[in-house]
């Protein structure tokens, strides 16, 4: 997983009795590399299958003690297995919840293909308005999960997804 931050505030953290700081943050991306993804033996004469797949995000524990507001704005399905395209992809949903045995999950993308969609490797999807994630950030961990649906590969495959944070930090001792 990559943790890409670009915020010049540690110099905050060093002067004064009672450190403090405050930031906006416009874009971070996390992402996990090469999730991997089961393949579907026989996948072609069962037709449209569904597979899913989940990693553990386990936020810093700095991260955890600071005042936070944290939104999704955006994620990012990116074949990292040379496969030609992610056509074959009919549906994504990707959830965010405290634990793998939590029933309260939060929807960060949903995506159905078009039928006239362009032939692509990516698939990215902006929902209409951020989704709050703050209360998931606090945990000590959020299971991320992606489940996929269509004409599946019959051989495991991988991906990468990203998700792009925005947000506003707020640290005091």
């Amino acid at each position: 997983m990559k943790l890409r931050l670009f915020v010049p505030v540690l110099a905050a953290l060093t002067g004064g009795c009672s450190p403090s700081f405050e930031a906006d943050l416009p874009d971070v991306e996390i992402t996990q590399h090469g999730l991997k993804m089961a393949g579907v033996p026989g996948a072609a004469v069962v037709g449209d299958t569904s597979v899913t797949s989940s990693f553990t995000l386990s936020p810093s524990t700095w991260a955890k003690r600071m005042n936070s507001e944290i939104f999704v704005h955006r994620a990012t399905i990116t074949d990292s297995d040379s496969l030609a395209n992610l056509n074959f992809i009919k549906s994504a949903r990707v959830t965010a919840a405290v634990s793998a045995l939590s029933e309260g999950t939060t929807p960060i993308m949903d995506y159905e293909r078009s039928v006239d969609a362009p032939s692509t490797s990516v698939i990215a999807v902006s929902p209409p308005a951020p989704i709050d994630v703050t209360s998931l950030w606090s945990a000590n961990q959020v299971v991320i999960e992606l489940q996929v649906a269509g004409q599946l590969p019959e051989q495991d495959w991988t991906v990468d997804l990203a998700l792009n944070l925005s947000g506003n930090i707020t640290y005091k001792f």
